[in-house]
């Protein structure tokens, strides 16, 4: 029990911060994404030529991607703040994952998807912005 005591965080840890409100925003995106996804997106995709279908179903992955890297990056930070995991563990195992597709942005999609899916992907990517910099990780741009 020692063990676990030394690597919890306290409540004025500046090591630790809680996030309520990105956690708050990210589950917010994430309701509105799957009431989109599961009522509007299925029509709209009906109405779309397959290039763009296809480009509309990479793009919803993108979100997805995004937002459940953020909710995981949230997760462990609250696994800390308890004790759950060490700070160390924290930092250094559980880091915002998928870069790479994550702050990519596919434009010529964009400019031809419905509007729904384009606050939904402006949303997604500047929630993920933001985490990567609490993260301390700088972005390519």
């Amino acid at each position: 029990m020692a063990g676990k005591d030394k690597h919890r965080a306290k409540a004025g840890d500046h090591a630790v911060i809680l996030l309520p409100g990105i956690y708050n925003e990210t589950l917010g995106v994430l309701a509105d994404a799957h009431d989109y996804f599961f009522s509007c997106a299925v029509s709209e995709q009906e109405e779309m030529d397959n290039r763009l279908r296809t480009m509309f179903a990479g793009e919803m992955s993108r979100v997805t991607i995004r937002l459940s890297c953020v909710m995981a990056w949230l997760m462990a930070r609250k696994a800390a703040f308890e004790g759950k995991i060490s700070l160390e563990d924290a930092h250094m195992h559980y880091r915002l994952d998928c870069r790479d597709i994550c702050m990519n942005q596919h434009i010529e999609a964009e400019s031809l998807l419905p509007k729904r899916m384009n606050d939904l992907l402006d949303k997604s990517y500047e929630l993920y912005q933001r985490v990567l910099r609490l993260d301390g990780v700088k972005s390519e741009e």
